[in-house]
């Protein structure tokens, strides 16, 4: 009896974990696809944000420039 009963719950344990390790790792790519698309949105946008940033100090740097001569 115990040549038959431990093997078949190994597997019907095993299969469980199976599923339970299936459907988590299915949430966690899941997550990561949402994490992928909010990087690629961003990656569009940070040049913008940082030519926003930066092209008033350089007109202003610019600008003393002129005045000093150099």
């Amino acid at each position: 009896m115990e040549y038959v009963a431990g093997p078949v719950l190994a597997l019907l344990i095993a299969m469980k974990f199976t599923t339970w390790k299936t459907k988590q790792c299915a949430a966690e790519r899941a997550a990561l696809k949402e994490e992928i698309a909010l990087l690629k949105e961003s990656e569009v946008e940070l040049p913008k944000r940082i030519m926003a940033t930066v092209m008033p100090i350089a007109k202003a740097v610019n600008k003393l420039n002129q005045q000093v001569g150099l």
